[in-house]
Order: C-alpha cells, then structure tokens, then sequence
C-alpha cells in the first residue's frame, strides 16, 4: 500500500503577501522606536558628561579661586592697595600653587581675574618687592574654565555688597557668579570667599 501522492497532501506551511506586509510594518516600527530611544540615551549621556565635566571644571576653579583670594597679600603701609576689582574683573597679590610657579621666589605674583571672550581666565606676573637686577619675567595665563558667558564679582564690607572695591584693605567677602554659555540664563553656585588675612585686622 503506497502513501499519498503528492497532488493529495495538505496545504504547505508559509505566509502570504498581506502577512508579509504587516510583519514588515510592525519591524520597522520597532526599529524605528529603538532607533529614536538609542539617539535619545547618546543625547541624555552626552549632557550627562558635559555636566560632569562642567562640574569638576567648577570644583577645581573654585578651589584655585579659595586659595588664592584666602591667601591675598594685605600689604603694608607703604604699598596698602592689593585688591582692587570690578564686577568683572579682580586683582590682587597672592601666591600661586607651587605647581604653576617655577620656583618657590616665584610665587608671590600680581594676579588678573578676567573673562577674555568665553574664556575665564587667571593672568599672573612676578612680582618685585625692590629694584630688580634681571628682567621680570613676562606674564603669564592659564584658562580656569571655557565656555562661559559672563562672570559677576561682588565685595562684601561694612554690611553691604559692593560692586566695585578701591580701598586700601581686603574686603570681608568676595562673591564670584559664574554663568555658562549653554544658551540658558543660569549660573553655578556662588563662590563666596573670606580673605585670611582680613579675619584677624
């Protein structure tokens, strides 16, 4: 006894035209929503290191900045005025880390706060107590943070802030506001100094 011929079996297993289409359609919804939550995960990590790095950029500043206006130079009688500032510019005598000076003779120096362009930017020369026998070197800077809109500086003494401060002593505080140029009118945290020197005048 032989089996079934051929022209007698059943329908064959497979998809027709329609069911292709709509698998077809439904892949590529699929896809395209991993596609959008993929572009959508890069964007949110790209932020996320661009915080973070703003960040750490924000700390090491603010760092640098504490020591250098908690260190400030008062003077004396003869040479009185070592802090002198805008509400967008500060100078002062201090001492740089031991790390940016070449030598530790070096490291008193007059130093400049300054925004140039979208760069905030520290400016330092040596500097001479007497006549000096060798040239001085020349200046020198360093870029503390990029990608910065605007800097507002701010003096605290006699129980008000001032815009400006001209006198012939550090004042109590100093307020330094730094706002990032990402578009949007924020700024970081207040970096709020004490200069050493003034806790004890």
């Amino acid at each position: 006894m032989t089996g079934p011929s051929p022209e007698h079996s059943g329908p064959t297993g497979g998809f027709t035209l329609l069911e292709l289409l709509v698998a077809l359609v439904v892949f590529g919804i699929l896809l395209a929503g991993l596609t959008q939550g993929t572009r959508s995960g890069l964007s949110l990590f790209q932020r996320q290191q661009a915080v973070l790095s703003s960040s750490g950029q924000l700390a090491q500043t603010d760092q640098l900045l504490r020591h250098l206006i908690e260190e400030a130079e008062p003077g004396s009688q003869d040479d009185t005025r070592t802090l002198t500032g805008t509400a967008h510019a500060l100078a002062l005598r201090g001492h740089v880390p031991a790390g940016i000076a070449p030598s530790p003779l070096e490291r008193l120096s007059d130093l400049r706060l300054s925004l140039e362009g979208n760069d905030l930017v520290l400016t330092w020369l040596v500097h001479r107590h007497a006549i000096a026998l060798t040239p001085r070197p020349p200046p020198r800077q360093a870029v503390l943070m990029p990608k910065v809109s605007r800097m507002e500086i701010s003096y605290f003494a006699r129980g008000q802030w001032q815009a400006s401060w001209g006198e012939d002593q550090l004042p109590d505080l100093v307020r330094i506001r730094i706002f990032p140029a990402d578009g949007h009118d924020r700024h970081w945290p207040d970096i709020v100094i004490s200069p050493m020197r003034s806790r004890h005048d």
